[in-house]
């Protein structure tokens, strides 16, 4: 604000008011740390900043956070209508801002192409139709969550392997910051990759917001393990099975099964995910575990997006 100095890590501004940082934030509105960063960049909300480039925000901030939030989980509103809804400028003239959709398509076609697949081919290990998917592939259409997994799988990748700046990385030690990711669904579910390289096993934190989810039921091979840090998760396993899992709870289950999974709480959910992607065939469910194989070399190459 014009005029008012802000003292760096005090949380307080000259004129006596409170400021709070983003983790403070988070903790007071319900919303994510990654949720409240991908509403800046949508202009959605403008936290002041000290002069260290730390967010502040404050009580006026916290309270257009959680109308924000109202407007997404009650309303389904997307970012436009949210800014026609608290009557956010315009972006002033310039180049216009990457449209998500057409980052992924470029990705996918990316990835598509390095690995000579047709879409007709792709279409048949997904389950999917060609026309979709191109529409997919030119940003003209959104594609939900569970088919998300679908295409990451059949590329040999994850689901942040899919972003536009993904880039493969080789290390044993990732740090949070430094984890790849995907923000999906316009910010209701964030899926991080906690394993840099692809190998026998992928481990993920997925946070999910209230009246978020897989949206589609999906299968693909392997076997999983999640288990909630946080909050609750609504579990589907082939339809017939529902689980409510709280935090501490854990879920096994053969990838094969059609799953989908949802947040109908009212707080978020975090939840560590493991994955064996491929798994041989010919282990039974009764008791034999099946065998984890890395993946195919060859589908560990990661094009520039």
């Amino acid at each position: 604000m014009e005029g008012e100095a802000v003292r760096e890590g005090t949380g307080e501004r000259d004129d006596g008011g409170i400021l709070h940082p983003i983790g403070e934030a988070a903790r007071l509105t319900g919303v994510s740390r990654g949720l409240i960063r991908l509403w800046e960049r949508e202009r959605l909300i403008t936290p002041r900043r000290t002069p260290g480039g730390h967010r502040l925000y404050s009580s006026s901030d916290l309270q257009r956070l959680r109308q924000i939030a109202r407007l997404r989980r009650m309303d389904r509103l997307n970012a436009a209508a949210i800014r026609r809804e608290l009557s956010v400028p315009d972006e002033p003239e310039g180049p216009p801002p990457p449209v998500p959709e057409l980052d992924l398509g470029r990705r996918l076609r990316a990835l598509r192409n390095a690995r000579g697949l047709s879409l007709a081919t792709v279409a048949e290990r997904v389950g999917l139709s060609v026309s979709f998917l191109s529409a997919v592939e030119l940003g003209q259409s959104s594609i939900a969550i569970g088919n998300l997994f679908k295409l990451a799988d059949a590329y040999g990748t994850t689901v942040p392997g899919l972003s536009a700046d993904y880039r493969t990385e080789r290390r044993s030690v990732l740090h949070p910051e430094d984890r790849p990711r995907y923000v999906a669904s316009q910010g209701a579910v964030i899926i991080e990759d906690l394993i840099a390289s692809l190998g026998a096993i992928e481990a993920q934190r997925i946070e999910i917001q209230p009246n978020g989810g897989s949206e589609e039921p999906y299968a693909h091979p392997g076997e999983e393990f999640i288990y909630v840090l946080a909050g609750q998760l609504t579990f589907w396993l082939e339809e017939r099975e529902r689980y409510v899992l709280r935090t501490g709870d854990s879920l096994y289950f053969r990838s094969t099964q059609l799953h989908r999974w949802w947040n109908d709480a009212s707080e978020p959910a975090t939840v560590l995910w493991i994955n064996v992607p491929l798994v041989e065939a010919g282990a039974s469910d009764a008791g034999e575990r099946g065998k984890a194989r890395r993946r195919d070399p060859n589908r560990d190459a990661h094009p520039e997006g």
